[in-house]
């Protein structure tokens, strides 16, 4: 298998780097009247998205972050009325979280904005295009997920 030359490699950073002002979570999110912080709203859709009972594992593991910024931001969306603990079913000695009321429909108001933002993106594009371009990012997103042991918090050892 050929590996990818140095132009497009080139040309697929430069995308990325213009795309990430595009994706960046603000600080803020005018939501119900009031302010939602962006963290917030990536612990609900970390939340909604994964299937069963989720606690901060599964919110750590979501989002690519160590445990205890996973706790930290479990807690300011406990605290924003979006997701609420409880014990676990299964695990006393663990939290479930679940979406409020207003979590869900933060949820769903994000899901509807970035449906509709990228609508707007992609108007003339043909279907094949989209479809091509849904394939091929989703192959890279699974490509770049990260490992569990890339989000251990753990600095990689150094060699000589």
């Amino acid at each position: 298998m050929r590996r990818p030359g140095g132009r497009d490699l080139a040309r697929v950073d430069q995308a990325l780097l213009r795309l990430r002002r595009m994706w960046d979570a603000p600080r803020g999110i005018a939501h119900e009247g009031g302010v939602v912080e962006g963290s917030t709203l990536l612990v609900c859709l970390a939340v909604a998205d994964t299937a069963g009972a989720v606690g901060v594992a599964g919110v750590a593991d979501a989002l690519g972050v160590a445990p205890s910024t996973a706790s930290r931001l479990v807690a300011r969306a406990a605290e924003a009325g979006m997701v609420t603990r409880n014990v676990s079913t299964t695990d006393p000695r663990r939290a479930a979280l679940e979406l409020t009321a207003t979590g869900t429909r933060l949820v769903e108001a994000s899901r509807r904005y970035r449906a509709a933002r990228l609508a707007r993106l992609l108007v003339d594009w043909p279907p094949r295009d989209v479809a091509a371009l849904a394939d091929l990012l989703t192959r890279f997103a699974d490509a770049f997920a990260p490992t569990a042991s890339d989000r251990s918090g753990q600095r990689p050892r150094r060699t000589r």
